[in-house]
């Protein structure tokens, strides 16, 4: 399980492993490395000096057969203890800069060193090698001792034994689970134009972080390679792993957690911590390709009003365009989309158009000039041939195509102006960017590619096709960040900041909305992202729950799947289910591709109105809940959709759960994701929980009555077992968490209209009858309302049959008129006779207007209105 192997990219020989100087064994199984490493390969390190931000050191390569040539002989090693739990580590070339990644946030180290670091690090001189160990435990998070390391011009090689088998991360790709399977799996990682029918495909994202669940403390800690060139990451057991890439540099990051839930934290600050959304993005998203015509569109638009749905976005793919080219619009088939726009707005909705990287050389329908080329080329603002001046010409949607550098300032003023100027004639209000791998339907481009060791290096990993430039550009060409074959990874992050650019010009002032599909380490700063075409299938549903979980490793916490399946036609029953649980994701869209029947909930056959409305309905009462996740994800890095292992961390049943997920620390969702299935084999954590609609105590007798539809008085309380759940057609599993208060709103269909109603707080008492909870509130849509100071913050707790509600922060005045009109509290284990209320430490004044259910334990306090002007307790 040790062997390191030493022919990566072929099956191996033994007259290849003999030239490079390698272990022959044949195994019983091909799988197992049979020509692995020795000790006759890597570097020894030499003059190993103390510096200002930690060691540095020489490292020599050992004299040994080359794997794939052009072996640097001499390399520098560098460290840094950037804060007390995080270190970073780099090998460069000694002699001369190789590319690295020019990342918008990460800001250089200068040191000093600190003096309060959690870990250790020894660097072992012959052969070379490094081991990060935490110092509490002694664990020993990284160590490259395993295999050695590998550094060519196009092939750099490092391995890590890690402490436990626990792993997740590393993306983007169809993993089943959320647990990553140590048994030999190539995750190749290079961002490309595939759709998820195969779960070793590598899809639209690039993303390098893991972490690592060590023991039942909960202690964590993450690994991040900031590297942009096309790699492979190879996973084994015991379990070790692998980077192979065949560029740039090696460039580490190791983060120390006390939970998992840190280390995600940590990693968000060092990236970027993600963009607060405006409140409208998290409404329902409807959209569809191809709509066909305006008029299909507003017969959609008019069936989900009629049917009560709620829903705050229309969004239009490609086929709303003339001939789909960016910046047009069709004026026979959408005939009239400015005013249909205005009418979304009449009607507190919002209204998203798709916009694609490629831009066509071709004229317009009419034979005019197709302008925002025109102006582009007059800017040069095109992705260039290897010659650095001759615009590199594929082929999209559109037909022959130019690509928009978005590296280039010249660039991201040209796609700002060419976004205000469409914006003055259909007044969208966000703004979806697709095919930014980037895409091409022509093998790199309309000339084909040179041959050079760009286009063909030594070395390329496991991508489908094995050809670096299949489905996109040359990678010799040239962009302002660098050559392609480095930076090629980076273009939809690099469309998602000039996009960020573009909105900050089109609504100043004004959060927007940003949907990409190509992402790299930091987008969530800029944009949310879905996870990318894939199919109507049972399957797929389930995986995407491990998808959306991952993201929120990534720091992209608005994500979500195409609800019922982008390709393939559906049916209700699946439907009706990815309805229920997308209600769920933190983005929430429903969308699918032309050709196939148009999925609920605005298809014209029979579809499930009842189930899709009533969930929807439900996430629009918990949106002040699930907005106040996203301030804290803005502000501090937590997750939003979290893996129950981040809460139950000393609980090893979690650590591979991953068909259930929770909302924050305190909503469990538990989706039914099997054909034909109405139960439901649920993993309850360590807590009391509640039935979310009918807000009873999880208990044994009522848990037995789930199957046998009967309720009965509560026994013992479910907690840290398996159970089965019977949820009907129309029901998904809903349970809050005792120990917690949920801000809520009375709903409407649009976030426009339910803002301006009535708030609530459902509270959850936990056994020791206590609950915590808080609430972020601001306009919703201005920039920096934090940074600012207008805004409001409360925090909530109750101990002692006291609920005390603290405004710690009060400063955005139009928001001092709501109120919370029903306090509903949950778990009460005696009866009540009397409430009481005052304000700011005033005498308890008898409050009559509320009922005592004993039956389900808990108390609704209707119209008790406590003002935000105020403390209340």
């Amino acid at each position: 399980n040790e062997r390191i192997n030493c022919i990566p990219e072929q099956f191996p020989t033994q007259a290849i492993c003999a030239q490079r100087g390698c272990c022959w064994r044949p195994w019983n199984d091909s799988i197992i490395p049979w020509c692995f490493f020795a000790e006759n390969h890597g570097y020894n390190a030499q003059g190993i000096e103390t510096i200002s931000t930690g060691v540095e050191a020489q490292l020599n390569r050992i004299s040994s057969p080359t794997l794939f040539g052009n072996d640097l002989n001499s390399v520098l090693f560098t460290t840094e203890s950037q804060t007390p739990n995080r270190f970073r580590f780099k090998i460069t070339d000694l002699n001369k800069s190789r590319y690295e990644v020019p990342h918008q946030y990460l800001k250089s180290f200068t040191g000093p060193a600190t003096s309060e670091a959690l870990y250790d690090v020894i660097v072992n001189e012959t052969p070379f090698s490094i081991q990060v160990i935490r110092k509490s435990n002694k664990n020993i998070l990284f160590d490259s001792s395993i295999g050695p390391l590998v550094y060519a011009d196009q092939y750099l090689q490092i391995s890590t034994r890690l402490p436990s088998e626990y792993i997740y991360g590393i993306g983007e790709h169809n993993h089943k689970r959320f647990r990553h399977d140590l048994y030999w799996k190539t995750w190749p990682i290079f961002t490309r134009d595939q759709t998820p029918a195969d779960i070793h495909d590598l899809f639209a994202s690039n993303h390098t972080f893991f972490m690592c669940i060590e023991d039942t403390s909960g202690r964590s800690f993450g690994v991040f390679l900031m590297n942009s060139n096309a790699m492979e990451i190879f996973i084994q057991p015991p379990p070790v792993v692998t980077y192979r890439v065949t560029g740039g540099i090696l460039d580490f990051y190791i983060f120390l957690g006390d939970t998992p839930e840190q280390v995600v934290q940590q990693y968000q600050e060092l990236i970027g911590l993600p963009a607060m959304p405006a409140y409208w993005t998290l409404g329902f998203q409807l959209s569809r390709w191809s709509y066909t015509s305006l008029d299909v569109v507003k017969e959609v638009v008019k069936r989900n009003r009629d049917a009560g749905i709620p829903y705050d976005t229309q969004v239009t793919d490609i086929d709303y365009m003339e001939d789909k080219k960016d910046f047009t619009y069709d004026t026979v088939a959408f005939k009239g989309l400015p005013e249909f726009v205005q009418d979304l707005h009449d009607h507190g909705q919002k209204y998203v158009i798709i916009l694609d990287p490629a831009i066509s050389i071709g004229k317009r329908a009419n034979g005019a000039a197709y302008e925002t080329y025109d102006r582009g080329t007059a800017q040069h603002v095109w992705v260039n041939e290897s010659d650095g001046t001759t615009p590199i010409i594929g082929e999209v949607w559109p037909g022959l195509t130019v690509y928009p550098d978005f590296t280039s300032p010249q660039c991201i003023d040209w796609w700002a102006d060419e976004c205000d100027r469409f914006h003055q004639e259909v007044s969208y209000d966000g703004l979806w960017i697709d095919m930014n791998e980037v895409s091409s339907f022509v093998q790199g481009s309309l000339k084909g590619c040179e041959e050079n060791k760009w286009n063909y290096p030594p070395f390329t990993p496991d991508i489908l096709d094995k050809i670096l430039y299949s489905k996109t550009i040359c990678m010799d060409s040239m962009q302002y960040w660098g050559r392609q074959y480095d930076v090629h990874s980076l273009y939809g992050y690099s469309m998602a900041i000039a996009t960020e650019k573009a909105v900050q010009k089109v609504f100043p002032n004004k959060r927007s909305f940003i949907l990409t599909r190509s992402t790299f380490a930091g987008t969530g700063k800029h944009a949310a992202h879905w996870l990318g075409d894939n199919f109507a299938t049972w399957e797929q549903m389930e995986w995407s729950i491990t998808g959306m979980l991952e993201f929120s490793l990534f720091g992209i916490p608005l994500v979500g799947a195409d609800i019922c399946g982008f390709v393939g036609d559906t049916t209700e029953e699946l439907c009706r289910r990815w309805m229920q649980l997308g209600a769920f994701y933190p983005f929430s869209r429903n969308h699918n591709s032309e050709t196939y029947e148009a999925l609920c909930p605005f298809s014209f056959s029979p579809c499930p109105f009842k189930s899709s409305r009533h969930y929807l309905t439900i996430r629009y009462t918990l949106l002040p809940f699930l907005y106040t996740l996203f301030y804290k994800a803005h502000q501090f890095g937590e997750t939003v959709a979290r893996p129950i292992l981040h809460e139950f961390y000393e609980d090893k049943n979690s650590w591979i759960e991953d068909t259930q997920f929770l909302w924050g620390p305190s909503l469990l969702i538990t989706p039914v994701l099997k054909q034909g299935a109405d139960t439901v084999s649920a993993y309850i954590p360590d807590a009391t929980w509640y039935d979310y609609e009918t807000v009873r105590v999880l208990t044994c007798s009522n848990v037995f009555s789930y199957i046998k539809r009967t309720y009965f008085s509560p026994l013992v309380k479910v907690r840290k077992q398996y159970i089965n759940i019977h949820l009907d057609a129309d029901k998904i599993g809903l349970h809050l968490r005792g120990g917690y208060i949920i801000p809520i709103q009375q709903p409407s269909v649009t976030t426009t209209a339910s803002r301006m109603n009535p708030l609530g707080l459902i509270i959850a008492l936990n056994e020791n009858n206590t609950a915590e909870g808080d609430f972020f509130w601001d306009d919703g849509e201005t920039t920096d309302t934090i940074q600012n100071d207008n805004y409001i913050l409360y925090t909530f707790s109750v101990s002692n049959n006291a609920l005390k509600i603290t405004c710690t922060h009060s400063s955005y005045q139009e928001g001092t008129s709501l109120a919370f009109e029903t306090i509903k509290i949950l778990g009460l284990t005696d009866s009540v006779t009397e409430v009481r209320v005052a304000e700011n430490n005033q005498a308890l004044n008898s409050h009559a207007n509320f009922t005592y259910d004993a039956s389900n334990q808990y108390q609704p306090l209707p119209l008790l209105i406590l003002y935000f002007a105020l403390s209340w307790k």
